[in-house]
Formats: structure tokens, sequence, C-alpha cells
């Protein structure tokens, strides 16, 4: 079974919602998220690459990496990331998403 990119469910995309669900469903999470993002994610069993990718809102490589789109959606609104903003970095990688 395929999702948008890659066999699930995968450890990778499992961590990465995990962290967008907690982040704004967990009490105390966002606020600790948004005084030090590194610090935030540094218990979390993700590489370096994909915990830049979250820290830095890059959205399309996030979809790419296999986040669920409602919760990346949900992340973004949650953070008060322009509409422009987040529409733009899924543009931005459209033409991966096709060939994955």
């Amino acid at each position: 079974m395929r999702n948008w990119q890659q066999d699930i469910p995968t450890i990778q995309a499992y961590w990465i919602d995990r962290v967008l669900f907690d982040v704004h469903h967990k009490e105390g999470h966002l606020q600790r998220y948004n005084a030090s993002p590194d610090a935030y994610l540094s218990a979390i069993p993700l590489s370096a690459e994909i915990k830049a990718l979250i820290r830095d809102n890059a959205v399309g490589a996030l979809y790419l990496a296999g986040a669920n789109p409602y919760l990346l959606r949900a992340h973004c609104l949650g953070l008060h990331m322009p509409d422009a903003e987040f529409v733009a970095s899924l543009r931005a990688v459209a033409g991966e998403a096709r060939r994955g």
C-alpha cells in the first residue's frame, strides 16, 4: 500500500506526524516548540535533515517526506503561516510529488 509518496506506514512518516500532532494537541507543547524548536525536536528519533524541515516549516519537503497533508496544514495554521507561503512551498515540489 502506498500513500502520496512512500510505502506506509514508515517510521519517518509516523514521527513527522506525531510531532505535527503533539505540538498542537498536547498541553504546553506549542509553547515549548515556539521557545526552541531544536530543543523540542532533540528527543525525537528523526534525522537532523528532517528535524530541520520541521523547524524551517518546509511544507513541500515535509509532504514529500511523508507528512500527512491534513496534519501538515493544521500545523501551518497553528503557526499562523501565511496561506501564500504554504501554497508556494507545495507548488515548488509539485513535479516531484507527481513523479513519486
